[in-house]
């Protein structure tokens, strides 16, 4: 292990007698918030891939093996920007996460984009009926579903 050393006593020295100034550069501007996102998905696969994707892409990610972990962890107290959800679920579908959330006043706004493999204009007419934001079928497109969530997000952010 590396350990910086210093004689203090030489440093006190060095301070009394004048030490030239030093600039220190300044730091670079830190992003005031990154948003936070909640990827729900019974496969941790998808979870993972998503979650790398997204932090490569700047957002910080929170996961949910399925919609009762993510409803909960939510009504907990857990604050996102957007969530990204599956369909196809053990113990609550991503149709049942929308209709809890939608029904509490508090998340009547949060941006909820379904991402599944239930590629079907049924399966999309019910989601959006439901109070989803945005609907993506597997294989989707990463950058389109990027796009989307800046824009869903960025409305959200200040400025």
């Amino acid at each position: 292990r590396v350990v910086p050393l210093m004689d203090p006593n030489r440093l006190i020295e060095w301070i009394q007698s004048g030490a030239p100034s030093v600039s220190i550069p300044a730091a670079p501007p830190v992003k005031s918030s990154t948003a936070k996102i909640l990827v729900v998905d019974d496969s941790i696969h998808a979870r993972r891939y998503l979650a790398t994707t997204l932090e490569r892409s700047g957002y910080l990610v929170e996961q949910a093996k399925d919609g009762r972990e993510a409803v909960d962890k939510l009504v907990a107290g857990l604050m996102v920007e957007a969530v990204i959800c599956d369909i196809e679920m053990p113990r609550l579908d991503g149709y049942g996460v929308l209709e809890e959330l939608r029904e509490k006043p508090d998340y009547e706004a949060l941006p909820i984009l379904m991402l599944t493999s239930r590629s079907s204009e049924k399966h999309r007419k019910l989601a959006m009926n439901l109070g989803a934001t945005a609907y993506f079928s597997k294989p989707y497109n990463e950058q389109q579903l990027l796009k989307e969530l800046k824009q869903l997000t960025s409305v959200l952010q200040p400025a």
